[in-house]
């Protein structure tokens, strides 16, 4: 009996389990629909219409959503002064990263470089085109995992979130500005490696 106790927990600990799920597994799921703030609170309701629009372009994409991944997001400027964005919070099934095989600087390259400008493309202009409305949240979650123990589940994830002035939005999807130009003008915060969100300065 006692050398059953130990193969048994090997087996545990070496299997493929589910781990936690972030992604909304529905529609309700996709929204953030309670907010400390009296007046996002409002602006939420009165786009609702507007994020479910956003809501239902990412589903038919079929990208997955990360769970009250849709909503408005609170930020204040330099002169403390409030300002209210769209909020886009994806997980991107095809991005899944081996730890072993890739560090974070690497990982926060890719991600930056390859999946923000694909995905900004489902953006439209009249997204931001609303009153109290300055900008665009976008965030992309990822997975890093030990591939040697599993490639499906497990692991930690990590994120970039990209806050983008709806200027700087309506000149990118006009052709005015590049993506990079308008990155390096953009508050860009990162997590990566478990270790705490902090803002950074890409260099391209």
């Amino acid at each position: 009996m006692k050398k059953v106790i130990p193969i048994i927990l090997l087996a545990f600990l070496c299997s493929c389990g589910t781990g936690a799920i972030h992604v909304a597994k529905n529609e309700a799921e996709s929204y953030r629909t309670i907010y400390e703030d009296a007046h996002v609170q409002k602006l939420s309701k009165e786009n609702e219409a507007l994020l479910r629009g956003i809501y239902q372009r990412l589903s038919r994409s079929n990208i997955n959503i990360y769970k009250e991944g849709i909503g408005i997001t609170l930020l204040s400027d330099q002169k403390n002064e409030k300002l209210h964005y769209i909020m886009i919070n994806i997980r991107p099934s095809e991005i899944a990263f081996n730890e072993s095989t890739t560090t974070p600087e690497q990982r926060f390259s890719y991600v930056l470089q390859n999946s923000f400008p694909k995905y900004m493309k489902l953006i439209k202009k009249e997204d931001l085109n609303h009153d109290d409305i300055e900008g665009l949240a976008l965030g992309v979650y990822w997975p890093v995992r030990d591939f040697s123990q599993c490639d499906t589940y497990g692991g930690f994830i990590e994120y970039i979130h990209i806050y983008f002035t709806k200027e700087d939005v309506w000149y990118m999807l006009d052709g005015k500005k590049n993506f990079v130009d308008v990155v390096q003008s953009s508050e860009v915060i990162t997590s990566l490696n478990l270790k705490p969100a902090q803002n950074v300065r890409p260099v391209f």
